[in-house]
């Protein structure tokens, strides 16, 4: 378990008049947090680290005698980031102490439901669609590559369930986590439903504005990755023939960076304090959420680099603000392959993020207009889950499980290709956007994935 050390009320209340003046210009949900992430270098001195740390803690302590290489503190307020960034500049100070930052808040890409359609377009359209049928003639995936989902978790899903593998719920906060505990072996998503007001607020509006019912977030992103097919039910998976790990970060109200970040340290095989390792290791992250941070923070980049360099690629949805990508972490990280969305007629969704940080764009459907939008599995259930359904959402959590499906295909013809060389081959093999499109490189990426093509290009690498 993750030590959480409350720093002193006292300490951070004086931030607390600039974080009431920031609320009240419109602070979004991810604009704050409680919460620290402290990394200790790698043989810090107990001693020193806890004379330090008794100036500004009302009890606990660090875990460095533990051998931890991290800790959570508790702050006894809610600030802005950045008024976190300046609680955690004085942790600093202490020379045991590699770095403090915010334990940023996430929340999920998908933009608020708009609803259906007949049929997947986003694989086989020649204008915006993956080309998806022509990739399957080569592989459709393999059962020894494991894709981790780090989203709301997972419902049993009649067309899911076949490719799921036993994943790990990694929230700690138990009202976040809707299931009455903290962490544990089950990452059945209860539901995230939510009153108005439910959040918090932001310039005097409550957070969120009004009720709203479960996304069944992971359970839809899970279904473009890897649906169960040729078994006459629902829709198709991407990467049908590979596996699902369900990996549960978010709940109510969205999910702190540092349970997101075990979690993909977890699933890459890495080391997670307090847990024993994961049987069953991924080649690809998915990563559909996302928060507000100019510049990626220190924490993410350094999991980021860790996982890429276990062999892992990390795939992240470049956020649905409509606005530079530069502002939305993790997407705005190093080593990742940044996703934006197009609408089905090749524009850049009206709420894709765009800039120079996006790598790729893929189908994340516009759900205004009937029958485009991305269709997956979903569920009935408006608060806990009831029975199975198949719903039209939108949005760049929608696109990244595009890609995360191909970067499996990929995986499957070449295990041992380098998550550099996978994003390079992708970028390389991209179908360029319709002349008429709003999209253009470098704002929308490299161009419009191209399964079939970036398949063909992988059989022509040297097999190691």
């Amino acid at each position: 378990m993750i030590t959480r050390t409350v720093i002193s009320l006292a300490l951070a209340m004086s931030l607390n008049q600039s974080y009431a003046a920031d609320a009240n210009n419109g602070m979004n949900l991810t604009d704050r947090t409680d919460r620290i992430i402290v990394r200790y270098h790698d043989q810090p001195t107990h001693g020193n680290a806890m004379a330090f740390i008794k100036q500004g803690v009302t009890h606990g302590s660090f875990g460095v005698a533990a051998g931890k290489r991290k800790d959570v503190l508790e702050i006894g307020a809610n600030l802005s980031n950045e008024d976190v960034k300046i609680l955690s500049e004085g942790l600093t100070d202490d020379p045991q102490v590699a770095y403090a930052e915010p334990d940023y808040f996430m929340q999920t890409m998908k933009i608020p439901n708009d609803p259906r359609y007949n049929e997947q377009w986003h694989y086989y359209e020649a204008t915006a669609g993956i080309n998806l049928p022509a990739a399957w003639d080569i592989t459709t995936g393999s059962a020894s590559v494991v894709i981790g989902v780090v989203d709301t978790g997972i419902v049993n899903h009649v067309d899911i369930q076949p490719n799921l593998l036993p994943g790990y719920d990694f929230i700690s906060n138990a009202w976040i986590a809707n299931d009455g505990n903290g962490r544990d072996n089950n990452p059945a998503d209860t539901g995230d439903s939510l009153q108005a007001g439910s959040c918090g607020s932001s310039g005097g509006q409550p957070i969120p504005s009004r009720t709203t019912s479960s996304s069944w977030h992971g359970t839809h992103v899970s279904g473009t990755i890897a649906a169960a097919s040729n078994n006459s039910t629902g829709v198709s998976g991407v990467a049908w023939g590979s596996k699902i790990l369900p990996l549960r970060a978010l709940g109510r109200c969205g999910g702190y960076a540092s349970d997101i970040i075990d979690a993909m340290r977890w699933a890459a095989g890495l080391r997670v304090h307090g847990m024993s390792s994961n049987a069953n290791p991924v080649k690809v992250l998915n990563l559909s959420l996302g928060g507000t941070s100019f510049g990626c923070p220190r924490s993410y980049q350094d999991a980021i680099n860790e996982i890429t360099a276990a062999g892992v690629t990390v795939i992240v949805a470049a956020g649905n603000s409509n606005q530079n990508v530069l502002l939305t972490t993790p997407a705005n990280c190093k080593n990742v392959i940044t996703v934006g969305a197009i609408d089905r007629s090749g524009d850049r969704s009206w709420y894709s993020n765009y800039g120079a940080f996006v790598d790729l764009t893929a189908p994340g459907g516009e759900t205004l207009s009937l029958g485009n939008g991305v269709l997956s599995t979903a569920n009935t259930g408006q608060l806990t889950p009831l029975q199975d359904n198949y719903e039209y959402y939108q949005g760049t959590s929608m696109a990244t499980p595009h890609v995360v499906g191909v970067a499996a295909l990929i995986y499957s013809l070449r295990p041992n290709i380098t998550p550099g060389r996978l994003e390079q081959l992708m970028k390389d093999t991209a179908r360029s956007f319709p002349s008429s499109s709003s999209c253009s490189t470098p704002n929308c990426g490299a161009g419009i994935l191209d399964a079939a093509a970036v398949l063909k290009a992988v059989q022509n690498e040297p097999i190691n």
